[in-house]
C-alpha cells in the first residue's frame, strides 16, 4: 500500500547527493526547469503505477508488460531525434507488441494470470493496464533522461529529477498514503523497513548507472537490454514465490 514511497527514498538521495555536486560545481541550471519537472513527473508515476500493478498481478506479468516501453521509445525517437530504424526492428517491435496482446489476452480468457495462481493475481487485467500506462511514462522518462544527459549534463539531471521527484513523491505521500506510512512506522517492522532500503539501494544504483549508460548510447538500446531481466524475474518467481505460468505466458514471453 506504498506505492509512491517505495521509490521517495530513492529521489531524495539523488536530491542530496548531487545536490552537494552542484552547489560545489556553482553553475546555473542549463536547461529550464519545466523540463526536468515534465522528467521527473513521468518518473515518478511510471514507479507509482509499475509498483501499484504489483498488487493485482504477478512480477513476471509485470516484468513481461513493461517491455511496452520498446516501442513507445521508438516512436519518440523517431520523432524528437530523428532516429532510423530498418524494416527488422520495426517487425520486431510488432512482434514484442503481439506478444503482449497474447500475454493480456490469456489473462482474460483465464481470468487469472496466466504467470501464476489466482491467489497471486486478484485482478490481472487491472495489473496489466496499470504496466502498460506506466511504461508509456517510462518512454518519455528514458527519452527525457537521453536528451537530458547528451545535450545538457548528467548531474544536473540526477539532481533536478531527485528534486522534482522528491516533491511530487512527497506530496502524492501526504495525500494518499499518510494513513500507511503512519501505520508502518507503529509496527516498526525491521524486514519491512529493510525491504524499502534494500529496494531503494537498488534504485538508486540503477539510477546512477542509467544516463551513464545513455551517454554512449539511447534509450531504445538500454530498454532492448532490460528484456534480460524478464528471463530472471521468470526464474525467481517458479523457485521462490512457486509460480506455475500457463502455456500461453510461455508463449508470450517467446515471443516478446
Amino acid at each position: 500500500n506504498l506505492p509512491t514511497t517505495q521509490s521517495f527514498v530513492n529521489y531524495f538521495v539523488l536530491m542530496a547527493s548531487f545536490g552537494v555536486l552542484m552547489y560545489r560545481r556553482g553553475e546555473r541550471p542549463r536547461e529550464a526547469l519545466w523540463k526536468y519537472f515534465i522528467i521527473a513527473l513521468a518518473d515518478v508515476e511510471g514507479n507509482f503505477l509499475l509498483v501499484l500493478a504489483y498488487q493485482y498481478t504477478t512480477i513476471t506479468s509485470v516484468q513481461l508488460l513493461d517491455c511496452f516501453t520498446i516501442p513507445i521509445v521508438m516512436i519518440l525517437s523517431w520523432r524528437l531525434f530523428n532516429a532510423r530504424y530498418r524494416k527488422v526492428h520495426l517487425v520486431g517491435a510488432g512482434v514484442a507488441i503481439l506478444g503482449l496482446g497474447l500475454l493480456v489476452t490469456s489473462d482474460a480468457v483465464l481470468g487469472k494470470s496466466s504467470a501464476g495462481q489466482q491467489e497471486e493475481a486478484p485482478n490481472p487485467i487491472l495489473g496489466d493496464i496499470l504496466v502498460m500506462i506506466g511504461a508509456c511514462l517510462y518512454g518519455v522518462s528514458n527519452i527525457g533522461q537521453e536528451y537530458m544527459v547528451k545535450e545538457r549534463d548528467r548531474v544536473e539531471f540526477l539532481f533536478f529529477l531527485g528534486l522534482f521527484g522528491s516533491a511530487i513523491g512527497g506530496v502524492q505521500m501526504g495525500i494518499f498514503e499518510h494513513e500507511a506510512i503512519r501505520d508502518l512506522f507503529l509496527q516498526a517492522d525491521a524486514r519491512i523497513l529493510g525491504y524499502l532500503l534494500g529496494f531503494n539501494g537498488c534504485l538508486f544504483g540503477m539510477y546512477v548507472a542509467v544516463p551513464i549508460l545513455l551517454e554512449v548510447s539511447s534509450a531504445t538500446f538500454m530498454n532492448l537490454s532490460l528484456l534480460t531481466a524478464d528471463f530472471y524475474s521468470l526464474a525467481v518467481a517458479m523457485v521462490l514465490f512457486g509460480s506455475k505460468p500457463s502455456l500461453l505466458y510461455f508463449a508470450a514471453f517467446v515471443v516478446i
